[in-house]
């Protein structure tokens, strides 16, 4: 198969009064031997914490009720100057103590997909840390945000307070975006350019040093992410050198099972010399130092929509296309995997091409489908005009068929039937594997206006639920509010739990089984409540057994 490229009462007084007595009590024994109020032994500060690089003094937040936060930890030297385009440097030792604040610290350089302006800043290598009040030994999330590689944060978007809630430490990062993340050139040879990917790694090792100063276990670390994110986390499972230094124990990939196909080093290293170029950075005596002296700027015009991390079979980062890396064997097996796509994934895409077009679709006539559909199998190898003949079969009529056909294409061969082969791969390795399905078509929706036709559970659309606040999430969603708050209820619990033991469902069994894909189970993440059934359903829906031996273009004779 070919895969395609978020009261008052007596007790109370009796409480109080005993409380007093024994505040007295202690009182006087503190004082007892002729001490004094200097004496006393200071209670320990829970927002002053001491980590490998120096001590931080977090805060408290309206809001977020017995949260300790703790906003734009550095966690690595800015990557600017003869540190840009190089792998990622640990952040220097500092003696004072970092104050930090409710605000975060800067993104990285990209353009606002809401203003079209740029935003961000190369010093922003920075995480976040949300830690219960109290604790030991807690369970750590590390969340990588998605953004296709070329915009996003590990900020504001993001609210980890129900998950904080139900006892886990969660951190969110910010990494190398874009070319000035993930720029292949022959003058900057480094792990395939893959300067983000180092990032994300270089954050992990900042948690298992940290983990335990903010009361969480480092030896109890679940790596998720969500698109670009899922694909970050998907390329640490097959990475050989996340592997020994045992960075995370548990992975849940949203998403993220796309473009499991990387362009090679030399192809990545043409496409990086092509920009280069276009910046007046052709010398190839030069290119490194030019590159580098250029506005950071300078590189968001010449990138693209997307960007993909490389293969390079010289290093160990990501020696090998992550689906070469799985049909070999070679990836991470001690881990415990969370994996899942949304039944509409491919909306979200389509909506975006209206939205930039300003017309749908379905106004531009199928020869702009055929287009479209040629250009996402451009290289392949595949026919692209049978397949796009095939799925309007599943469109015969209706004022959306076109944007409904492609938006189906996009949602099965890149995403549905990539989760499903790399859930199977997971589990024949015995690894303790859960594959979900998010079917909520009502689901909030915040990164582009209504199209012409309905997003459903579209790509992105499960985040709120485990990642909004609740308040936030409601003034969004078009279903009902009770339901909602049950699908969410049972997402909050289903990830905290994995993230606990490696098993989502519950002790106490208030959950709806999650059956493990070995059993040929996937759970459906549906209103009211989620249901694990057959995991033919879902390979039906999405016609997988079509994407298992796709039409091919035939070779001249």
């Amino acid at each position: 198969m070919k895969e395609i490229a978020f009261q008052a009462s007596t007790g109370f007084l009796l409480k109080t009064l005993t409380a007093s007595i024994l505040a007295i009590t202690l009182s006087g024994c503190l004082s007892s031997g002729g001490g004094s109020d200097d004496d006393e032994v200071a209670m320990p500060d829970p927002l002053a914490v001491t980590t490998t690089e120096g001590d931080v003094k977090g805060v408290t937040i309206e809001g977020m009720d017995g949260i300790r936060v703790f906003r734009g930890i550095p966690y690595a030297q800015p990557p600017v100057g003869e540190l840009r385009f190089a792998p990622t440097e640990a952040a220097e030792k500092r003696n004072e103590t970092l104050q930090l604040s409710s605000a975060f610290g800067n993104s990285c350089v990209q353009v606002d997909i809401a203003t079209r302006s740029v935003a961000g800043n190369e010093d922003c290598l920075y995480l976040n840390v949300y830690a219960p009040s109290s604790g030991e030994n807690l369970p750590v999330m590390v969340w990588v945000h998605g953004g296709a590689f070329v915009f996003g944060n590990g900020g504001g978007e993001y609210d980890p307070t129900r998950l904080v809630q139900e006892d886990v430490i969660v951190v969110t990062m910010n990494y190398r975006l874009g070319l000035l993340g993930f720029m292949a050139h022959p003058s900057l040879d480094s792990d395939g350019g893959n300067f983000g990917l180092m990032d994300q790694q270089q954050a992990l090792r900042w948690v298992k040093e940290n983990a335990a100063a903010f009361g969480g276990d480092p030896a109890n670390v679940t790596l998720f992410g969500e698109s670009a994110g899922g694909h970050s986390v998907m390329s640490h499972i097959v990475s050989p050198r996340a592997k020994p230094e045992n960075l995370f124990q548990r992975a849940i990939v949203q998403s993220g099972s796309y473009a499991p196909f990387q362009s090679s080093k030399e192809a990545a290293q043409a496409t990086g010399t092509k920009a280069a170029t276009a910046l007046s950075c052709s010398d190839a005596d030069t290119a490194a130092a030019c590159l580098r002296a250029l506005p950071a700027s300078s590189f968001l015009a010449v990138q693209g929509s997307q960007v993909i991390p490389n293969m390079d079979s010289s290093t160990d980062l990501l020696p090998k296309t992550i689906q070469a890396s799985l049909a070999a064997g070679e990836f991470n097996k001690n881990l415990d995997v969370m994996i899942g796509s949304n039944q509409n994934e491919g909306t979200l895409f389509v909506a975006l091409d209206e939205l930039t077009n300003g017309k749908s679709l379905d106004t531009l006539g199928e020869a702009e489908y055929r287009s479209r559909v040629a250009a996402l199998f451009a290289g392949s190898g595949l026919d692209a005009d049978a397949i796009a003949t095939k799925y309007l079969e599943y469109y015969p009529e209706g004022e959306n068929r076109l944007s409904l056909a492609l938006s189906a294409i996009w949602t099965d061969s890149n995403f549905a039937c990539n989760s499903y082969a790399q859930a199977s791969t997971f589990s024949a390795a015995a690894m303790n594997t859960y594959q979900y399905w998010f079917r909520d078509e009502d689901a909030p929706w915040t990164l582009v206006p209504g199209a012409s036709f309905p997003l459903g559970a579209t790509h992105a659309g499960e985040i709120p639920y485990v990642l909004y606040p609740e308040t936030v999430m409601k003034s969004r969603y078009t279903g009902t509010d009770a339901n909602i708050d049950s699908l969410a209820g049972h997402m909050v619990g289903y990830w905290t739990q994995f993230a606990k033991d490696g098993n989502p469902n519950s002790t106490d069994g208030v959950a709806p089984n999650w059956g493990q894909t070995s059993l040929g189970q996937i759970n459906t993440l549906d209103v009211p409540d989620p249901a694990s059934g057959s995991v033919l359903n879902f390979l039906g829906y999405h016609r997988c057994s079509y994407w298992a031996a796709p039409p091919m273009v035939k070779a001249p004779i």
